[in-house]
Parts: C-alpha cells; structure tokens; sequence
C-alpha cells in the first residue's frame, strides 16, 4: 500500500503552512512553546509546516520586516510560489502588515487569523493608560500600574533574556489598543489576490480558565463576549469562520488555548485537531 496517498495526507497544502504566534511568545523558547502540537500534528498528516520567527514584543512593522525575509527563505527552501499564514493574536496583525506594505501580496496565498484583536482590546487600553482602573480587577490594575512605573523597561528586559534582541514592549501593547487598531485598519487594507478568513473563541465563565479570568471579566464589562484577551467581535476579519468550540453550551475556551499552552490538560477539547480542520479546508480551497 503507498503511505503517500491524498487519503494519507490530508494536510498536503499546494502552498507551505507559517505559524506566527502572538504577542509574548517566541518560536524557540523551550519553557514556552508557542505552538504545543499543533506543528507535529499538522506535519503528520502530511503538511509542510514552518514557523515565522517573530520577536515576543515588537512593534508590528519591526516584526513584519523581519518576517519578510524568513518568509522568502522558506519560498525558496520549498520551492513554492506562495504561503499560506496561520496567524494567532498579534502575529494576525503583523501579517496584514506584511502583505499590505512590504510588496508581500503576490507571495502570500491565505491568511487565516486565530483569536486576532483587529479592532483592538479594552486590555490592552487600560495597561496603555487609554480608560482608569477598574474595580475588582486587581490583577489587571497591578500590571497596569507596575507597566507605567516602570515604563515597561523590567518587560523589556525579560524579552532581552528570552531572546529579544530590541523589544519593544510598551510599543507593542500600544498597537494592540482599540484607537490605534481603528487607525491600523483604514491605513493596512486587504490586498486583491489573498485570502483573509479568521476564527475566534470564547470563554463562557471565568473559571473556564482562570489564567484569563481577570481579563475576561474586564472585556466582558467593555465589549461582551470575549476569549479573556478579545472580544468576539474584534476577532472578526475577512471571511469569518466562527467561534471554535461554541457548540459546547458549559464551556468555554480561552485565547490562550487556541495555541494549545494547557495541552494535554485542557479535556474538554482537541486542539490540535481544530488546526487540522482549517488546514484540510484550506487544502480543499486550492491554497
């Protein structure tokens, strides 16, 4: 029997597969992975996957020029004419960057954001001093407060050691903000030739993950449904897929689950086999 079948390889796209995390996360970090088995998984079922490199916190143009150029090497390494970009949290709005203002349209098949906050989060406004402090969200004033203290020097020294070579921390939070992203998305416009869809999710309680509850409870106050980072509707761009695992009616999932950070732990639901869908559908679109 030949293993290398279409049936075998359900994942084989035409074009190769980019993963680019979100903000905070590096792709070579060993205590943090920023893509749990999401990329094995993938590979398994016969994608060609790589990831981008993004720095944990920089500034969406920094970022995106310095994925512009991992990006060609791969091209080149495949022999492909095109990626397809599979983007979670901020590296969404760095694609869109990239594709938009570095000429990278015409090597760049799909886009698929994961939990993206194209229109922005209310999190990031009150870490950047945009709304005061709320009440009972003392987690979230505390890292508000000890962020303008310090000017996020101590974030930037942090991503100095885990690889960073020049963060910008409090750039990045800024770019996350409601009244930046509504500046971002009128100048960064969608280009003639790629394919734009997006996912998000959602956590129906606090304690669906309590890494989140603080943030979930803040968004849910300011702008309703959320996944504890953002809202269902700032996830929303180009053709929307839906809110992964909504069927489920008791619970919920969070932005940090969409990259699998809990793994085995989270029982309730499969991860890795979500991606799988989105790569087989994007196979059965010609990408």
């Amino acid at each position: 029997m030949n293993p290398n079948t279409a049936a075998d390889l359900p994942c084989r796209t035409l074009y190769p597969i980019v993963l680019l995390h979100g903000i905070g996360y590096r792709d070579d970090m060993l205590m943090l992975n920023s893509w749990g088995r999401i990329p094995k998984t993938l590979e398994a079922a016969g994608a060609r996957v790589f990831q981008g490199g993004l720095d944990a916190w920089n500034s969406h143009e920094n970022s995106a020029m310095a994925l512009q150029p991992n990006i060609e090497q791969i091209l080149s390494q495949t022999g492909s004419a095109k990626a397809n970009l599979i983007a979670h949290s901020k590296g969404g709005l760095e694609a869109r960057y990239l594709i938009s203002k570095l000429d990278m349209a015409d090597k760049v098949a799909s886009l698929t954001t994961v939990c993206t906050p194209h229109r922005g989060s209310a999190v990031a406004d009150l870490v950047a001093g945009d709304i005061p402090d709320t009440e009972n969200l003392l987690s979230v004033n505390f890292f508000k407060r000890l962020a303008q203290r310090l000017g996020f020097g101590a974030m930037d020294i942090l991503a100095r050691i885990t690889g960073d070579k020049s963060p910008q921390a409090g750039m990045a939070i800024r770019q996350l903000t409601r009244h930046y992203l509504a500046e971002f998305n009128r100048q960064v416009p969608d280009m003639p030739g790629v394919y734009y869809q997006s996912y998000g999710t959602l956590m129906r309680r606090p304690i669906d993950d309590p890494v989140f509850a603080a943030t979930h409870a803040l968004l849910k106050r300011i702008e309703g449904d959320n996944d504890g980072m953002v809202s269902t509707r700032s996830c929303q761009w180009g053709r929307f897929r839906g809110l992964i695992g909504d069927s489920n009616p008791d619970r919920g999932l969070s932005h940090g689950d969409l990259v699998d950070y809990r793994g085995l732990l989270l029982t309730h639901f499969n991860i890795p086999a979500v991606y799988l869908e989105i790569v087989k559908d994007l196979k059965q679109q010609g990408f």
